[in-house]
C-alpha cells in the first residue's frame, strides 16, 4: 500500500479462509489521476464476441456490441508489435489492433521457456487451443497477451498517461488532491436535475462547489456507488439508516458487486528437476477456458444437470443466473489460468462468480470508506446430491483437473516431481488447499449495472443514472456482468 492507494479493504468474509484476518481482503483503488489503471496488472485484451453481444441482444442494451466496443478498443490503442526474435511465439493480427490511440500496448521483452519447450507442446498434446491474436472476437485459449506499455522506456500506458493528449485543452480543469463528496441537486422531485458538484480539498480540507450542465462521475466500483449514496441516490432503507434524505429511491445503487476469487494467498506451482531460460521478466502467459474443457467430463455433466433445473438462487439477480447460463452452455471462458510469474507458479481464478455483493455507505461522512462486501462463496449448488460453495467447488475442480492432465503429459510430465498443492489426493483434501489459497482477484466490476431498472440497473445504455436527467457513469462498475478480459482494455 501506498500513498497513490486509497487502502480500502473488505468486510470480514464468512466464506473465505479466515488467514488471520476473518478473511477480510485488501481492495486496492488508485488514487491518483488514473485511477486503478495506475496500479492494476496492465493486461489489455478484448473479450469475446459472443459475450459483448450479450449486452445488446439479452440485455437491450442498444448500440453495446462487439462490432462497437472492439472498434472503441482499437481507437483507444497504439499497438506495436514484438521485435521478430518474438514472432514465433507472441503471434498478432494487426486488424485487430489500433495504430493512433493515447494507450500503448506491446508484447512483453522475454518468454520463458517453460512455456516455449514445455507448457506449449502439452497443451497441444491436451487438445488446449491456441489463438494467433484473442483480440479478434474468439478468446478461448492459450498463449501470451499484449500488455498496456509503451515499449520505447517500457513504462506503464494508463489513463493518467493518457491525459497527457489531452491536458492542454482549454476546456479541461483538473483539481487535484481533491475528493468529491455529494451531487449538488437543482430540482428534487420527478426525474432530478443535478446543478452541480461539491468537493473537498486536501491540503486547506475546505469544501467548494463546480456547476455543471453534466455531471459524470468516474469514481469506479467503489467511488461512484459512495457518491450516489452520499447524495441521496439508493437504496432509500440504506440511505435514512445513515440519516441522508432519499432524493431518487434506487436500490440497486451499489449492489452486484464482483471479485472473481482466485488463489492469490499463494498460488498453485510445480517442482521441477530442471531451470528455465528467459526468466528476467514477469511472464503473462494466460489460459481462458470454457467449463467444457477446464472440467473432467463427469463434473461438467453434474455441474450442467444442476444448472438446467435451477431457475433462482437467493442473493442473485435472475439475469445474471440467465448470462451464467448461457455462458456456460455456449462455451464461454469462464476459467482463467494464469502464469503471472518468473517461474513455474501459475494461479486459477473463477472468471463468473455467482457470488456478488455490495458497496453501502455506513456515515455521512464522505472521507469514511463505505463498506465493502464481495461476498466470496456465498451461493450453494447441489452437486450430484450435495451442497457445495458453487464458486469455490467450480475453482478448486477445474485446478484439479487441469494440474492433473498438465502433471501426467509430457513434455512437462518429465520434468515435475510434484505440485504444489499435491494433484494426486481426494478432491475433499484438494479443495481444502484451495480454500486456503483463495481469495481476492483485485478484479472488481458492478455495482452500478447496466440494466434495465426493474432487473437491478442502474443507468440506461446512455451510461444516464436512473431517475436523473443528466448524472451519468463511466467505469467499470456498469459493467451488467464480469468479463472474461481484464477488466482494463474495456474500461
Amino acid at each position: 500500500m501506498t500513498k497513490y492507494d486509497w487502502q480500502y479493504q473488505s468486510v470480514p468474509q464468512p466464506y473465505l479462509y479466515p488467514n488471520g484476518t476473518l478473511g477480510v481482503q485488501k481492495v486496492p483503488r488508485g488514487k491518483t489521476l488514473g485511477g486503478t489503471s495506475a496500479m492494476n496488472w496492465m493486461i489489455h485484451n478484448t473479450d469475446s464476441a459472443f459475450e459483448l453481444n450479450i449486452w445488446e441482444s439479452m440485455l437491450n442494451n442498444t448500440g453495446w456490441n462487439w462490432q462497437t466496443l472492439s472498434t472503441a478498443f482499437r481507437e483507444s490503442e497504439t499497438f506495436y508489435a514484438p521485435p521478430a526474435r518474438l514472432a514465433a511465439v507472441e503471434p498478432h493480427i494487426s486488424a485487430n489492433h489500433g495504430g493512433n490511440g493515447p494507450i500503448c500496448s506491446t508484447y512483453q521483452r522475454s518468454v520463458m521457456s517453460l512455456l516455449t519447450d514445455y507448457l506449449n507442446p502439452t497443451l497441444t498434446t491436451l487438445g488446449y487451443p491456441f489463438l494467433q491474436d484473442r483480440n479478434g472476437g474468439n478468446v478461448t485459449g492459450a498463449g501470451l497477451l499484449p500488455l498496456a506499455i509503451c515499449p520505447g522506456n517500457y513504462t506503464r500506458s494508463y489513463a493518467g498517461s493518457a491525459y497527457t493528449a489531452a491536458q492542454a485543452r482549454s476546456n479541461l480543469v483538473v483539481i487535484p488532491n481533491s475528493q468529491v463528496t455529494r451531487i449538488i441537486w437543482q430540482s428534487t422531485t420527478g426525474n432530478v436535475t443535478a446543478a452541480g458538484l461539491e468537493y473537498r480539498t486536501k491540503t486547506t480540507n475546505t469544501t467548494h462547489s463546480v456547476n455543471g450542465r453534466e455531471i459524470i462521475l468516474s469514481g469506479g466500483v467503489i467511488g461512484s456507488p459512495q457518491i450516489l449514496q452520499l447524495s441521496g441516490v439508493g437504496d432509500s432503507a440504506v440511505l435514512s439508516a445513515v440519516g441522508i434524505d432519499t432524493v431518487v429511491d434506487l436500490p440497486s445503487v451499489g449492489t452486484g458487486l464482483r471479485d472473481p476469487p482466485m488463489t492469490n494467498y499463494k498460488p498453485l506451482s510445480f517442482v521441477v528437476n530442471t531451470t528455465f531460460t528467459g526468466t528476467d521478466y514477469i511472464q503473462n502467459f494466460i489460459q481462458l477456458e470454457p467449463a467444457s474443457s477446464i472440467l473432467a467430463p463427469a463434473d461438467y455433466a453434474a455441474a450442467s444437470t444442476w444448472l438446467n433445473a435451477t431457475t433462482s438462487i437467493p442473493g442473485l439477480q435472475d439475469t445474471q443466473l440467465e448470462i451464467f447460463k448461457r455462458l456456460w452452455f455456449a462455451d464461454q471462458p469462464l476459467i482463467e489460468i494464469a502464469f503471472q510469474y518468473n517461474s513455474q507458479n501459475f494461479t486459477p481464478y473463477n472468471l463468473y462468480p455467482l457470488s456478488q455483493g455490495t458497496v453501502r455507505i455506513n456515515s455521512t461522512d464522505p472521507l469514511a470508506p463505505p463498506l465493502i462486501d464481495p461476498n466470496y462463496n456465498s451461493v450453494n449448488a447441489t452437486i450430484n446430491g450435495t451442497v457445495v460453495q458453487w464458486d469455490l467447488w467450480f475453482l478448486a475442480k477445474a485446478a484439479q483437473h487441469y494440474v492433473t492432465q498438465i502433471a501426467t503429459t509430457p513434455p512437462m510430465s518429465s520434468i515435475i516431481v510434484a505440485s504444489e498443492p499435491p494433484f494426486d489426493v481426494p478432491f475433499e483434501t484438494y479443495q481444502r488447499s484451495i480454500f486456503e489459497q483463495t481469495g481476492s482477484s483485485q478484479h472488481l466490476t458492478g455495482g452500478n449495472a447496466m440494466l434495465p431498472r426493474h432487473v437491478g440497473g442502474v443507468v440506461d445504455p446512455q451510461l444516464l443514472v436512473y431517475g436523473t436527467t443528466n448524472v451519468r457513469i463511466v467505469d467499470g462498475s456498469v459493467f451488467p456482468y464480469q468479463p472474461s478480459a481484464h477488466p482494463l482494455g474495456l474500461t
